[in-house]
């Protein structure tokens, strides 16, 4: 049996919303955690069906594990053309709708198999899984069908088997029970699989044990608080990555709420328990039956860049990016983030050809480990920088006396292998040495001036320059100064130059609050003072970005563009209800001047 929730980052749910005169179409939603939902694609439609009835719904996705792509499967039935119910099941279309991805942004034309027996009223909610055993799908459905001993039509589940969803073996009946049954569903685990079924006659859900797919192969499982739940509909089971445990979401067309999720830990036991209200986002729209495909980290990339809200670029939780370009490609160095009290010891660097998609090149250090013989945690705030060929990693690491500092690795190429020095470069004791007020030494960024001299800007609740010496390991220690003039300076303090000018941008308030913002200020000179200007990219709390600053800028060497790098709070907001200030994700925007060469406000 396939398992690919070991390699899973994040959660693709394909459904349709509604009999309105849009919903009956397929939508994109995304989830890190498989309970908090974002819509994807401004929450209109990805993919649209002009064959058939002209609408789509129950949608449902599967990877093929012999070819990489995927499949994605959908009832033809529009129910807001107004024919009505009575006609969608005794005179509906008895075909599937078929479209195929392979890399779930790119899609073909959907194409229409006829799946439904002759004399079938429909052919609703089709799945597939794939049988690693036979090397083929199993695909089923549920149809309405009189046989000649029935009195009236019955709902049963029917199947046919496949190897590119073009080509069918002969459909047969797969199940009946003494009712009506629909929206049947089935995942692998431990060697056995289970089914889930909806009883359209009590309006809940069944469960079913199998040792293999074979029709006969099942027997019934008790889960009560399941078997309690009575008006809903659409099953569907995945396995929560990084963890032993599944969640269920059922939804509860009767009531027209939408899904509803349930988890358990041991499928066997059918100990099912609903989450309360809170405790999961479905998004705004409401979704309703389709399919849930847990995703790479790859995956997730692709369909934020593809169908994000333009501004978060990496899936997952990462703060305090560095953005910067070599060789014609672009390089992210971010905080790994989401542990209680920034207490990541891991930096990850990620790489793109176009700043949207973005690749995961590996770890750079591990503080918890002897990559930094001086630290021992709290991996804070990187920024990098280019020499001679040489790679320069500035970081903020905590010293065994509880203090932060900063260090500096090399390496020979963007993405490593880096070597740390065995020594911080800036420490609390060297600021005090030299008279520099200072609250913590962290949040380095690089400045190179034309001639090729390299300044360290750094600080927290007082914001401090130095110069780099030739070698990019040391500091000029009488170089050291404070920078007058940031308003409201906290941290992450930075400057580019130009037309003359320097532009200091840096972070204010805290990071945990939702009016964390960036100040923006000028000067014609690097050590100041600087004139405060104004805010420069500031929440907007409409599209839920709250939190955002902790930034750096970009100059493309190669386009002349601008572009600003940024943390905020994890979306949706809903997400993490407490510490909000170490649950952060990275986005990035345009940066652009006005014509009195000033940095014009971000907007958001």
């Amino acid at each position: 049996m396939t398992r690919y929730d070991t390699q899973s980052s994040g959660y693709l749910l394909v459904h349709f919303i509604g009999e309105q005169p849009d919903g009956e179409q397929v939508y994109f939603s995304y989830s890190e955690d498989g309970l908090h939902w974002k819509d994807l694609n401004a929450g209109l439609p990805v993919l649209r069906s002009e064959l058939g009835e002209k609408g789509v719904r129950d949608p449902f996705i599967v990877r093929s594990p012999k070819d990489n792509k995927f499949y994605l499967i959908a009832t033809d039935l529009r129910i807001a053309n107004g024919k009505g119910w009575d006609t969608a099941v005794n005179a509906g279309s008895r075909d599937v709708i078929i479209w195929e991805s392979p890399d779930l942004v790119n899609w073909s034309s959907p194409w229409s198999v006829t799946l439904g027996i002759p004399g079938a009223g429909c052919v609703w909610a089709p799945e597939a899984i794939y049988d690693e055993a036979a090397e083929e799908f199993l695909v089923f459905w549920a149809s309405a069908t009189q046989e000649p001993q029935e009195q009236e039509r019955k709902h049963k589940i029917y199947s046919a088997r496949t190897k590119d969803f073009r080509n069918f073996t002969t459909p047969e009946k797969y199940i009946e029970r003494e009712n009506h049954i629909i929206d049947t569903t089935i995942i692998a685990q431990g060697g056995a699989y289970y089914r889930f079924s909806k009883d359209e006659t009590t309006k809940n859900i069944r469960v079913e044990k199998g040792a293999s797919l074979d029709k006969d192969a099942f027997a019934p499982l008790s889960a009560p608080v399941l078997e309690d739940l009575s008006g809903v509909e659409g099953p569907q089971i995945f396995k929560l990555g990084g963890r032993e445990e599944w969640c269920l979401i059922v939804d509860r067309f009767a009531e027209g709420k939408g899904y509803l999720p349930l988890l358990i830990s041991d499928l066997e036991s059918g100990d099912f328990r609903v989450l309360p209200d809170g405790a999961f986002d479905l998004g705004k729209n409401k979704k309703r039956h389709g399919g849930v495909l847990p995703i790479t980290e790859a995956e997730c990339c692709r369909l934020l860049a593809a169908f994000g809200d333009g501004h978060q670029v990496l899936p997952g939780q990462f703060a305090d990016p560095d953005l910067a370009k070599f060789g014609g490609r672009y390089y992210l160095y971010p905080t790994t983030d989401g542990f209680t009290g920034w207490s990541g010891t891991q930096f990850h660097v990620f790489s793109s050809a176009d700043l949207r998609i973005w690749r995961n090149e590996g770890m750079i250090l591990d503080l918890a480990s002897d990559d930094v013989p001086w630290a021992v945690g709290n991996a804070w705030a990187p920024a990098i920088a280019c020499k001679d060929g040489k790679y320069f990693y500035y970081f903020c690491g905590k010293m065994k006396n509880g203090e932060s500092a900063i260090g500096v690795a090399v390496a020979d190429a963007p993405a490593g292998p880096f070597r740390a020095q065995p020594e911080p470069l800036i420490t609390l004791d060297l600021t005090k040495q030299l008279g520099i007020a200072m609250g913590q030494a962290i949040d380095p960024s690089i400045y190179t001036e034309d001639d090729g001299t390299a300044y360290l800007l750094f600080g927290n609740g007082q914001p401090a320059i130095v110069k780099l010496g030739e070698d990019r390991v040391s500091v000029i220690e009488d170089t050291m100064r404070n920078l007058e003039g940031l308003y409201d300076f906290r941290e992450a303090v930075t400057v580019l130059k130009r037309d003359g000018l320097y532009h200091f941008t840096w972070s204010c308030d805290d990071t945990g609050s939702e009016d964390y913002h960036v100040n923006y200020g000028t000067s014609e000179h690097l050590y100041g003072p600087v004139t405060y200007r104004y805010p420069v990219l500031a929440k907007n709390t409409e599209k839920d970005m709250l939190g955002t600053a902790h930034h750096s800028i970009l100059h493309d060497p190669d386009t002349g563009q601008y572009f600003i790098a940024y943390h905020r709070f994890v979306t949706p907001l809903s997400r993490f209800t407490e510490g909000k200030g170490y649950h952060r994700e990275v986005c990035i925007d345009p940066l652009t001047f006005g014509e009195d060469g000033l940095m014009k406000q971000v907007e958001l």
